[in-house]
Order: structure tokens, then sequence, then C-alpha cells
């Protein structure tokens, strides 16, 4: 009996190709949907109804480079566009001392009236949030004062984007959606003390340090901003 043919290898969700440096690790597609029961008298079903189809997306890329920014392309410059059959509602990516960003990426898409191309129509630009020399080790996104100092090194950093994306369905299946309040959220880990932080654009920093007897002093950074509709 010879081997099934069963494929081995990820899905490139979301539109990014492995020649602007994206290469994908793992890949799931989930289906979703809405049943009604409607029960007897004594409790027994009587009849169902299934509606709100779709599916659920999500996708981890490493990526060889060091352009993020340049190369995420309109999935930095216009979040919210579907591409690949599929609508982005959030993006994670991750930097780590001597690796390669790794990038999630998560959304969904409706069997009935799918989101494409204008539909819907909201967009968000985080682009300038990620440094321009980006994609390996941890790029700075906050200036704090200790690596000024050389009292701190960054070892480890996660920027996340998020949208609230609304759904609505109509007699005839998913009828309308939308993408709307925008976040950034920040955490940057590192080595040593890091003290004041230059906020820009940033809010609500928030510091933590670490001491302990038997490792060196550490610290981490909290902070988010919001991204408008373009």
């Amino acid at each position: 009996m010879s081997d099934a043919a069963v494929d081995l290898g990820a899905t490139a969700l979301f539109g990014l190709t492995t020649t602007a440096g994206f290469h994908a690790q793992t890949s799931s597609t989930e289906g979703f949907s809405s049943e009604e029961v409607a029960l007897s008298a004594i409790g027994n079903k009587s009849c169902t109804n299934e509606h709100n189809k779709g599916s659920n997306y999500s996708v981890t890329y490493k990526y060889c480079g060091i352009t993020l920014r340049t190369n995420l392309g309109t999935m930095a410059t216009a979040f919210g566009t579907a591409t690949g059959g599929a609508l982005p509602t959030g993006i994670d990516i991750s930097f780590a001392v001597g690796q390669q960003a790794e990038i999630t990426i998560t959304g969904h898409n409706h069997l009935t009236n799918p989101h494409s191309g204008t539909n819907p129509p909201n967009r968000f630009n985080f682009a300038s949030i990620i440094p321009a020399a980006a994609g390996l080790g941890v790029p700075s996104f906050i200036t704090v004062a200790g690596e000024t100092g050389s009292t701190a090194s960054r070892s480890a950093a996660t920027l996340s984007i998020a949208v609230n994306h609304i759904d609505a369905e109509g007699n005839s299946g998913h009828f309308v959606g939308e993408s709307i309040t925008c976040r950034a959220d920040l955490s940057v880990d590192y080595e040593g003390v890091a003290s004041t932080a230059t906020a820009g654009s940033w809010l609500q920093i928030l510091q933590t340090n670490n001491d302990a007897n038997e490792a060196m002093d550490t610290s981490s950074l909290t902070a988010h901003q919001f991204i408008a509709a373009n």
C-alpha cells in the first residue's frame, strides 16, 4: 500500500508572497455558522435552520528581509482590504533578538455576499508605526532614555493591530460589514532597566522593572495608539 496523497505545506492566505519575503509556516481555515432550532411541545427537535455561514482564517509567516514596512504593502497602508479571499481584521508582528520577524494575520469571510474589493470601505494605514529598517532582530518602536544611556537593550517586541469588525445579516444572508476603531498595541521587553519613554503618538505608556538575585535586571513596556480610517 502506498502513502496516502495528503498535502504537506502551509497555505499563503491574505495575499503576502514569497517574492516579498513572506514564507507561510502554518495556516488554518475554520467554518462558522449559526443554527436555529424549534422544539416541539415535549422538547424534541421539530425543525432547524443553519444560516450566517462563512470561514475564519489564520496564517503565520516568517519574514526574510529588513524592509518589512515596504514589503507588507497594502496590508500596512490599507489594512482592512479583502485579499486572497479573506478580510483581515487582526495582525500580530513579533520580533526577537537574532530572529526573523513572525507575522500572524487573522480574518474571515462569508459564504453569501462575501467581502471583496471596496466592501467594506474603511481602510487603516499603520505603516508609519513600523520602523523603516525592520525584519531581523528587534527594531525601535519607541525611544526610551535607558537605551540611549546603554542601561537597557531591546530583547523582544510585539506589535498588534486589530479592528472592531461589525457584520449585519439580511434576509438572504450576509448583508453588510464595516471595520472601525483600529488600535495598535505595543509591548517591548528589555534586558536591563529601561527608563523614561518619549511618548510620540503612543498612549498609556506603562513600564515594569524586574529584579532577581539569580538573573540580570529586566524591564518591559506597553503602550497603544489609535489609527483613523482613511
